[in-house]
């Protein structure tokens, strides 16, 4: 899993699977939490969001439940 350090006020590190496509996100002040399915295609855009936080909210949070 590789892990990748975002500019983010809420986000500290997005890890990400390619193999098992299993994110994880790993916030400020909260526990980290995994997700399962995620296409590359959407951890890849989620890397590149202006607003990380704006983008796991609307694409990731309640999408790809483990």
């Amino acid at each position: 899993m590789k892990m990748h350090p975002v500019k983010s006020s809420k986000i500290d590190v997005i890890c990400y699977d390619e193999h098992t496509h299993k994110l994880r996100v790993s916030f400020r002040e909260e526990k980290p939490r995994d997700f399962c399915h995620v296409p590359e295609n959407t951890f890849t855009a989620f890397l590149n969001a202006r607003s990380k936080s704006r983008f796991f909210k609307r694409n990731i949070e309640d999408s790809f439940p483990c």
